[in-house]
């Protein structure tokens, strides 16, 4: 089942590999639902946070509210789930497929030798699987990743940080 028709006409290469992907998966959101009045061509820079160093300011409800700053009428939703609360976290993810809206997800990268979470839009599933696009190089060739499902919720139960989900809340902007 495609989770996310046509996702290829929308994703973005993500500009700062390790601070924008969440202003990158909402510029990828904003741009499916053929939302008018942003500029595309400044939203990363304009709402990375931690494009400067710091104390890291980004997380999905922080770079939402700068976006309704904005945009106000661009509203995401964040939900967060609980350790223990993985499977969860997928059939809300599996409801938002079903559906075929888009659905942004924030996995821990740990169990891949990575350090942090990373945030991916889901753009495909099977029974067992959910394919992710984990990053649009910058010639434009996207690059997935496939997790199974048991996976996705095993990371979320053992693994620290990757806890929430976010999505365009209103699709008609």
């Amino acid at each position: 089942m495609t989770a996310f028709p046509g996702w290829q006409n929308y994703a973005v290469h993500q500009r700062r590999a390790k601070t924008g992907c969440i202003p990158t998966c909402y510029e990828i959101l904003l741009r499916a639902a053929g939302a008018t009045g942003i500029d595309y061509a400044s939203f990363q820079d304009d709402f990375d946070l931690d494009q400067y160093g710091g104390a890291p300011r980004n997380n999905f409800i922080s770079v939402a509210g700068e976006v309704e700053k904005k945009y106000p009428f661009v509203k995401f939703t964040c939900d967060s789930f609980a350790k223990g609360d993985g499977d969860k976290k997928l059939a809300r993810v599996e409801g938002f497929i079903t559906d075929r809206k888009p659905v942004i997800v924030s996995l821990a990268n740990a169990p891949f030798g990575g350090r942090g979470w990373h945030i991916m839009v889901v753009v495909d599933a099977t029974e067992n699987d959910l394919t992710l696009l984990d990053h649009v190089d910058q010639d434009g060739a996207a690059r997935t990743r496939i997790i199974s499902k048991k996976w996705f919720v095993r990371i979320h139960d053992a693994y620290q940080g990757g806890d929430e989900i976010a999505y365009l809340s209103n699709p008609k902007t």
